[in-house]
């Protein structure tokens, strides 16, 4: 059902190894101000000749970006609004390629990160910030950014691989990808009070597959935000090339904490023009508008909220799929006292072509292990047209797709699918519990409020589990639905959702 991006791993950076640090930079002394005798003129400068562990203070201004950090630095800005590092691509580079960065510890603190673009050919990583993985695949530098903003800053080849490179079914005439419009991260990156705004992933016409519009963490990096916004992001790509994307605000193959921050607003969005046959020769696909957790990646959310990001998958030569407004789950998530609300995916063609559509998970698509804990999933939807040929919708709210799914005191409310065609089906207003080719689907339901979820179809598309749908779908004849799966509903209440409650409780 799902096809991830396959990316390969060429990257380019800059400057010399450095030796490990035990303990957070302590020197200071060092100041960039172009205005003063004693200071560097350029942030470059200081850098170069700062000892291993010093504090450079950086004056209000505007300072060229393109810099390359390759020891442990503490960078002071005056704040946000008064201390600009712009242009470069990217911005900062924090480690070296096939280096040993694990020993780097880098502070960011009070300043603005724009203007980057990174237009490496085949493969371009970090618009704004890039933190390499250290040598073996080891992780990289420690970093921390406090009280900053990363915003304006783009990621997206300028051309595809010059030479054969591992790109899965993509043709490798059309082989490129963009991962990390504001930051791309292989290290141990800490951000606290700091906004990753209007970023982008992807360059137009020849980036195939875009991830993490506002951050990419990839494995082994580990990533964690703290009263922080991701918001305004987008990763996009658009024919001839286009052809998947992950993560309009965040994609993550490593670990990811979030406490008390944001993931509003982000896009997902492929416009494409490629051949695609739904389900077994998948070869477009526009995924996870908020956050994609990759298949292996673990997640722990709390007091957080994932609103109104959005999916949009378009194709003018094959069938759709738009997968995940808000939250795709298909490594490990834990979501505590959290709110997944007003988020969207939807999958169109022309409508005299006759393709395909499938949208799901308007709020969450399931995957992996998920366990929802005092929180709410609301207000999603997910919508699937397609004039002359199948719609598909599944999972206004939730869609488990043959993994383990926990609620415990969690609402799921007001939800919607919506799906328009000449056949298909349209299943699970709140969420839809299916098996497709794997293991059967685990659903397990506490203490928790399904209700006030709809689905609304159009007349040869067939609606079932206006609530919950939990039967096991054996083919796309809309009516050919086999036994329920098992259940375990504790003190749940299933009631108000339209056209019906529960098909297969």
């Amino acid at each position: 059902m799902k096809k991830h991006l396959v990316l390969a791993v060429v990257l380019a950076a800059l400057g010399t190894s450095t030796a490990a640090m035990g303990s957070p930079p302590t020197h200071s002394g060092l100041c960039v101000d172009p205005g003063k005798s004693d200071c560097f003129a350029t942030l470059q400068a200081a850098i170069d000749a700062a000892p291993d562990g010093a504090a450079i203070e950086i004056a209000a201004g505007t300072f060229a970006g393109g810099v390359t950090i390759t020891k442990s630095v503490r960078l002071e800005g005056v704040s946000a609004g008064a201390t600009v590092i712009q242009g470069g691509g990217p911005v900062l580079r924090i480690g070296q390629f096939e280096g040993d960065n694990g020993g780097l510890q880098v502070a960011i603190n009070r300043v603005t990160i724009t203007g980057g673009v990174n237009d490496d050919a085949g493969f371009a990583a970090g618009g704004g910030i890039f933190v390499p993985q250290s040598a073996g695949q080891a992780v990289g530098a420690t970093v921390t950014i406090d009280d900053s903003v990363i915003t304006g800053n783009v990621v997206g080849p300028k051309q595809t691989f010059s030479s054969p490179a591992p790109c899965g079914s993509v043709p490798f005439s059309q082989c490129a990808f963009a991962s990390g419009g504001g930051i791309a991260n292989g290290g141990t990156l800490t951000l606290t009070d700091t906004r990753i705004t209007d970023n982008v992933a992807g360059s137009a016409g020849i980036t195939s597959g875009a991830s993490g519009g506002g951050i990419a963490n990839n494995k082994p990096g580990t990533l964690t935000l703290i009263r922080s916004v991701v918001s305004g992001n987008a990763a996009a790509v658009s024919a001839p090339n286009g052809r998947f994307t992950d993560g309009g605000g965040i994609s993550d193959t490593g670990v990811v904490t979030m406490r008390d921050s944001l993931v509003v607003d982000n896009t997902s969005s492929v416009a494409a023009a490629v051949a695609s046959f739904f389900p077994f020769d998948v070869e477009e696909e526009a995924n996870a508008g908020g956050i994609d957790l990759s298949d292996g990646s673990t997640a722990t959310i709390e007091r957080s909220r994932i609103s109104r990001n959005s999916v949009t998958s378009t194709n003018t030569a094959g069938d759709v799929e738009a997968e995940s407004g808000g939250i795709d789950s298909d490594g490990s998530l834990l979501l505590v006292d959290s709110s997944v609300d007003h988020n969207s995916a939807v999958a169109a063609v022309p409508p005299d072509s006759g393709f395909l559509t499938e949208a799901d998970g308007g709020g969450i698509q399931v995957q992996g292990v998920t366990i929802l804990r005092h929180s709410r999933v609301g207000d999603n939807s997910v919508s699937s047209t397609s004039e002359t040929g199948t719609a598909l919708g599944s999972g206004g709210g939730i869609f488990n797709l043959g993994a383990e799914l926990t609620l415990e005191q969690t609402l799921v409310t007001g939800n919607s699918a919506t799906a328009s065609g000449v056949g298909g089906v349209n299943l699970g207003g709140g969420i839809g519990n299916v098996q497709f080719g794997g293991p059967a689907p685990v659903l397990t339901l506490t203490d928790s409020v399904i209700a006030a979820n709809r689905l609304k179809a159009s007349q040869d598309v067939a609606s079932q589990g206006g609530g919950v749908f939990n039967l096991a779908v054996t083919s796309l004849d809309p009516f050919a639905t086999g036994d329920p799966f098992p259940l375990a509903r504790t003190r749940t209440v299933v009631e108000g959702n339209k056209p019906d409650d529960c098909a297969g409780c």
